[in-house]
This record gives structure tokens, C-alpha cells and sequence, in this order.
């Protein structure tokens, strides 16, 4: 009689060798996932959810965390990768026949649900997340050695089954448990900041409206509910955190925001307040920036993406590569550029980036997550 093949029951054999492994990857792939969720869902800080998972539009893993998929019952569905993974490392090393056949209809299970979600993601969010998409990979890997190497069929014995429910729930609930504290903190920081920033003092309208607008739900600027007024300098990090912020912000609060841009260059050589330059090439950049206003946000977004290179030639450089000329000594353009400087001593500015959020002065940089709470309570 034919000895019947199997994975886990010989040993540490080369099928369980690399199923051992396959596990493992699967907890490392459900790990990094589960810290990107946390990094999106309760951010910390302007750059919170940056990392590997985030190559392009197509491939990134911020649609599938904020999406239906992100979660199950409560919990996030990377949870049950670190789960599985686990389940196989304990299959791997109790070689029995019963975990064998429980762990090898584990792996279908999660092979359908695998499939589904790769769909959903192609089909509902139009991309794909890097890290999903490895663990789809290795997940039909380690299925794929099961049917090709174990001659066991699909079924569930008792005791392999209550330990891998017991490995299911401990992680799960501890990290809904973990969830519900963090999303009673979040609250209470943004009850916070809501009523900071509803105690902040009312500065009304500035004598000028800048005539660049990086996003308008409205034709008129007052007449929006949410009127944002960013007062930033090219060559300041922290305006370019600012400008890499409200794109997502714009985005996500499209029909009810107007959002102005103000030319406020820490550079000696346009503005007369300051006691020295700590930015050199700021006026010119501004310069530049204000030369044509259909073009404004275009250049905008390419200036602060290679803010690094900022100096007077490649300054000359976009210039031509935007089509415009005279930019950098053009008299109209720094007039405008003296009027938003005028403006921000309006607000009694010190320092970029500054927003002002319905007449509302907010220097520095805000928390994504805050900002947020605060632009919803103006809305309500």
C-alpha cells in the first residue's frame, strides 16, 4: 500500500521547510499592513502612512485600508494574515494528520477570500496594494504545496480547530480592544482642537483676496462654507508638508472648500520685515509662481515637489519649461507679491506656513486627523 504524502507529518522536509517559511511571511506582510492601518486610520503626524505601501496611484495600500476591505467586524483584515501565519507555524511543528487537514482547508478559505478581495480591489478601487498583493501571492504558494504535496483531504478535527479559534480571537479582540481606545482618544483630541480653534480670536477678511486659488467649490471665495487662506514660502519645509496636506484635504472636501494661496517669502529682498533672509531664492520663486494665474497651481506643485533644487537657475529653467518669460522682474508680479505680504500683516503673521480657516489664524503645521475634525465642525 502507497504511503500517503504530506506536508508537516515527515519532519522539517522541504515541503514544510518552505511552508514554515511561507508562514512567516505571511505574519511579516500582516504586521506591516496592520502598522500601516494604524498609521492611516489615527495618524500622528503629516507624514503617517507614507512608506513602501505607497508606490503610484495604482499601487498603494491607502484605498484598501480605507475601504470596506480595511476592516472586519471591527477588526483590521490584516489581523487574520499574522493569524493564518501562525495557525501554519503551529501545523508545521505539531505534524499530525489532523492539523494537517484543518490548516490545508484554512488555506482554501483564505485563498477564496484572498481572490475576492483581489478582485474588489480591481474592480471597486481601481488598484491595487503592494503588500495585499504579496500576501494574495504567498497565500496561494502555501496552498499550492498542500495540493500538490499532501494526499490528506479537506475537513476540521476538534482540537486543531479550538486552537486555531483561540489564535483567532486573543489578537482580534485585543486589537478591537486597542481600536476602541484609540478612536475615544482621537475624539477627545479633536473635541480639543475644535474648541481651540473656536476660541481662537476672529479676524475677519483680509483687505485683499489673492487672485491664486488652489481649489474653488464656489465661483465667489466668501461664499463657500470652508475658506482656507495658506500663507507659505517655496523654500519652507513646513509649507511644503502644508502643500503635500491639502491635496488629500482638497480632495476630500471638494464641494464645500475655497482654498487661496498667499506669497509670503522669508526673503529680505521682497519682504522688508524681515531682518535677514533665511530663504534666498523665496521672492524669486514667487516671482515666478504669480507670473500666469491658469498656470499658478501647476507651477506651484512643481516648485515645492524639487524644492531641494530651488536656486536662480533652475528657477530660469521652469520658467521655460512652464512657457513664461520676464517672470523674475516683472513689476506686476511683485506688487501682487507685496499685496499678500501686506495681507498677512493683516493677520499679524510671524511665521509659514500660516492658515487662516474662516478668518481663524492657525500657525504651523495641524495634524491631519485635527484638521479634519475642525473642518467638519464648520461644516455641521
Amino acid at each position: 500500500m502507497t504511503e500517503k504524502r504530506s506536508v508537516t507529518l515527515k519532519g522539517l522536509v522541504l515541503p514544510n521547510a518552505l511552508f514554515l517559511a511561507l508562514s512567516v511571511a505571511m505574519i511579516l506582510i500582516g504586521a506591516y499592513l496592520t502598522n500601516h492601518y494604524y498609521q492611516v486610520m489615527f495618524p500622528t503626524g503629516l507624514d503617517s502612512g507614507t512608506g513602501l505601501c505607497n508606490i503610484s496611484e495604482f499601487w498603494g495600500c491607502d484605498n484598501a485600508t480605507k475601504s470596506g476591505m480595511g476592516t472586519i467586524l471591527g477588526v483590521p483584515t490584516s489581523i487574520f494574515a499574522i493569524v493564518i501565519g501562525l495557525c501554519g507555524i503551529i501545523a508545521a511543528f505539531m505534524g499530525t494528520v489532523g492539523f494537517e487537514k484543518t490548516i490545508k482547508t484554512v488555506l482554501a478559505i483564505n485563498l477564496a477570500a484572498c481572490t475576492l478581495l483581489f478582485i474588489y480591489s480591481l474592480v471597486a478601487l481601481g488598484s491595487l496594494c503592494p503588500m495585499c498583493t504579496a500576501y494574495y501571492v504567498v497565500s496561494l504558494l502555501a496552498f499550492l504545496i498542500f495540493w500538490k504535496k499532501s494526499d490528506y483531504g479537506f475537513g476540521f478535527e476538534l482540537k486543531p480547530l479550538a486552537i486555531f479559534a483561540a489564535v483567532l480571537i486573543v489578537p482580534s479582540f485585543a486589537a478591537a480592544l486597542n481600536i476602541q481606545s484609540r478612536i475615544a482618544s482621537q475624539e477627545a483630541q479633536a473635541n480639543s482642537f475644535i474648541a481651540q480653534f473656536n476660541a481662537l480670536k476672529g479676524y475677519g477678511k483680509a483687505p485683499y483676496e489673492s487672485p491664486y486659488k488652489l481649489h474653488m467649490a464656489t465661483e465667489n471665495f466668501e461664499d463657500a462654507p470652508i475658506r482656507v487662506t495658506i500663507f507659505s514660502d517655496f523654500q519652507c519645509p513646513f509649507c511644503q508638508n502644508v502643500a503635500n496636506q491639502f491635496d488629500d484635504i482638497m480632495e476630500e472636501y471638494k464641494d464645500t472648500m475655497n482654498v487661496e494661496y498667499m506669497f509670503y517669502p522669508l526673503d529680505i529682498t521682497c519682504n522688508k520685515d524681515m531682518q535677514r533672509s533665511l530663504h534666498p531664492y523665496a521672492c524669486q520663486a514667487a516671482y515666478l509662481a504669480a507670473c500666469d494665474k491658469d498656470k499658478f497651481k501647476k507651477v506651484h506643485d512643481h516648485i515645492f515637489a524639487n524644492q531641494k533644487d530651488i536656486n536662480a537657475n533652475s528657477l530660469k529653467e521652469w520658467e521655460e519649461k512652464f512657457g513664461l518669460s520676464g517672470c523674475l522682474d516683472n513689476e506686476e508680479n511683485k506688487k501682487v507679491v507685496q499685496n499678500t505680504l501686506d495681507a498677512g500683516k493683516f493677520y499679524k503673521l510671524r511665521s509659514t506656513p500660516t492658515m487662516i480657516i474662516n478668518g481663524k489664524k492657525i500657525e504651523g503645521g495641524i495634524d491631519s486627523a485635527m484638521l479634519r475634525a475642525i473642518l467638519d465642525s464648520i461644516i455641521k
